[in-house]
C-alpha cells in the first residue's frame, strides 16, 4: 500500500459512510449536480467530497494538499464501486443492513431536527435564571465527609463493628479489613454528595450525626459497609456563571421533550398492531 495513501480501509470508520452510498431515486439530487469525479456517468457530488473531507480529515476542501484530495477521490470511489457491486450481488435487500441504514437516517434526522428547534427558539437568559432557581435545591445539596470498611460477609462487619466499639482505629481497621479501593487510605471516600452513592449508603449517611459509625452493617451490592461520617456541610450554591452551560443544556433537553411531547399529541400512534 502506498504509505502516502490514506487508506480506504481505516476510513470505513467514518460515521453514516453506508448511508452516503445510496443514490436519490426520483427528484433532483439534494447534493447538487456539481462533481468532482464520475463513475460510468455516476457521479462522486462536490458536496459529498466537501463533507467527507471535512469528517474524514476535519478540514475544508480548499485546504487539502494535492495528495489528500487525490487520496479523498480514491476512498470515495472505491466506495462507489462496492457500493454498486452489493447492490448487482443483491446484498443491498438484507434486512439487517436496511434496518442499520434506516436507524442511522433517523438518528441523523433528531440531531438534525433538535438542533433546528433550539436554533430557531434559542434559550433566553429569563429562562435560565428561571431554571437555575428550581435547581437551587440540588445546586446545594449537603456534603459528607466520611470513611467506610467494605467486606465480603455481614459476620465481617460486625466483627469490625464490635472492635470499633471496644476502642480500635477505624483507618487502622480500613488499612487491613477493607476490601474496597479506599482501604490502603484508611477507608477515605472524601467529600461527596448523598446523591453519588448508591442508595443504601446514602440513607445510612443522610441518618448519621457526625463523629459516629454505623452500628449495624449497611449492606450494597458491593458488599458490606461499615461507614464513619466525619463531618458535613450544606454547601453553598454555586452562581449561575458557574453553571450556566450545564442549565442551559438541561433546558434545551427540556425544549426538545416538550417538542416530542407535542408531536405525539397530534399523532395516532398505536403499538402491536
Amino acid at each position: 500500500m502506498n504509505n502516502g495513501c490514506i487508506g480506504v480501509i481505516a476510513a470505513l470508520g467514518f460515521p453514516m459512510l453506508m448511508g452516503c452510498s445510496q443514490e436519490q431515486e426520483t427528484g433532483p439530487d439534494p447534493l447538487g449536480e456539481a462533481s468532482v469525479a464520475m463513475i460510468d456517468g455516476m457521479p462522486i457530488q462536490t458536496e459529498l467530497f466537501n463533507y467527507y473531507s471535512r469528517g474524514r480529515l476535519q478540514k475544508e476542501p480548499e485546504l487539502l494538499t494535492d495528495e489528500e484530495y487525490a487520496a479523498l477521490i480514491t476512498e470515495l470511489t472505491e466506495f462507489r464501486l462496492f457500493a454498486r457491486a452489493a447492490d448487482a450481488a443483491g446484498l443491498t435487500d438484507d434486512v439487517e443492513l436496511v434496518a442499520q441504514l434506516e436507524i442511522q437516517r433517523l438518528q441523523a434526522l433528531f440531531r438534525v431536527m433538535a438542533s433546528h428547534i433550539l436554533e430557531e427558539n434559542p434559550v433566553t437568559n429569563a429562562e435560565l435564571q428561571i431554571a437555575y432557581q428550581q435547581n437551587l435545591d440540588e445546586l446545594s445539596a449537603p456534603q459528607y465527609k466520611a470513611r467506610h470498611i467494605l467486606v465480603d460477609a455481614e459476620d465481617e462487619a460486625l466483627e469490625v463493628i464490635e472492635e470499633l466499639q471496644q476502642g480500635a482505629s477505624f483507618e487502622e481497621l480500613a488499612q487491613t479489613r477493607s476490601t474496597g479501593p479506599s482501604g490502603p487510605s484508611g477507608g477515605d471516600l472524601g467529600w461527596f454528595t448523598a446523591d453519588s452513592m448508591v442508595a443504601p449508603f446514602s440513607e445510612a449517611i443522610i441518618s448519621m450525626e457526625v463523629g459516629t459509625f454505623t452500628a449495624e452493617p449497611v449492606a450494597t451490592r458491593f458488599g458490606w459497609h461499615v461507614i464513619l461520617l466525619e463531618d458535613a456541610n450544606a454547601s453553598q450554591p454555586p452562581g449561575l456563571d458557574a453553571v450556566r452551560e450545564e442549565i442551559r443544556s438541561f433546558v434545551e433537553q427540556r425544549r426538545i421533550q416538550e417538542y416530542l411531547e407535542s408531536l405525539r399529541e397530534a399523532a395516532e400512534i398505536s403499538v402491536g398492531e
